[in-house]
């Protein structure tokens, strides 16, 4: 009996280690051109912000992300002129 509780019990805490194996740390930067990553000194510009809008400016946070070559859903949003020097799209995938 103890053995079958033992299997599911050890795939439970394998997959949770798992999770946070591709988290890196990272500060939130917002301005009037957009939101960012910062990741070692360098900013990148959010497409899924809605997965960072729970976090104040300046917030340090570890995130998963990957970089993208456009974003769709930064078509209909206003921003201003000012130039933010970033590295590019990225999308969140997981925030902490």
């Amino acid at each position: 009996m103890m053995k079958y509780l033992l299997i599911p019990m050890m795939f439970v805490l394998s997959s949770n280690s798992c999770k946070n194996e591709n988290l890196v740390p990272a500060k939130i930067v917002r301005d009037c051109t957009g939101t960012y990553i910062r990741i070692d000194s360098k900013d990148y510009m959010v497409c899924n912000i809605d997965k960072l809008e729970s976090f104040k400016d300046g917030a340090d946070v570890q995130v998963a992300y990957s970089k993208i070559t456009n974003c769709a859903e930064a078509n209909n949003r206003i921003v201003c002129l000012m130039y933010h020097q970033n590295e590019g799209w990225v999308e969140v995938s997981d925030v902490e």
